[in-house]
């Protein structure tokens, strides 16, 4: 089987940097993306398996790009995890309002973050 495609969306680059060391130690392939408009490009060209989103971004939300992920039918059946500073029970009722699968919030653990993409990778396969 192909290594997991996830597109990580974060306006910071050293955020995105150890996101994508992280998770190409654990086998999967990384799409990088540090805006909302080159994410939906990309969501839509590429094809990712898992979209990992950063919340707070300036122009476009997190949450607005959420939502148009999960509008489109060419693309509403890619997981979208959702990550944020934001410790709050209103943060996580947006995130999963705008179709998030779920929100992770910084800083978290590697292993954490790593373990939640494979469970949703894993819900979002075919007969699963």
């Amino acid at each position: 089987m192909a290594n997991p495609r996830i597109l990580v969306v974060d306006d910071e680059p050293d955020v995105v940097t150890t996101i994508e060391h992280t998770l190409k130690a654990y086998g999967m392939d990384v799409i990088r993306a540090y805006d909302g408009i080159s994410a939906l490009d990309l969501v839509s060209t590429e094809k990712p398996d898992l979209v990992l989103l950063d919340i707070m971004m300036p122009m476009m939300s997190g949450y607005e790009v959420c939502e148009q992920i999960k509008a489109n039918p060419v693309t509403q059946h890619i997981p979208v995890v959702c990550v944020s500073s934001a410790h709050t029970p209103d943060a996580r009722a947006h995130s999963i309002r705008a179709g998030a699968a779920e929100l992770i919030t910084k800083p978290f653990m590697p292993a954490e973050l790593v373990a939640q993409i494979r469970r949703h990778l894993r819900s979002s396969m075919p007969g699963e």
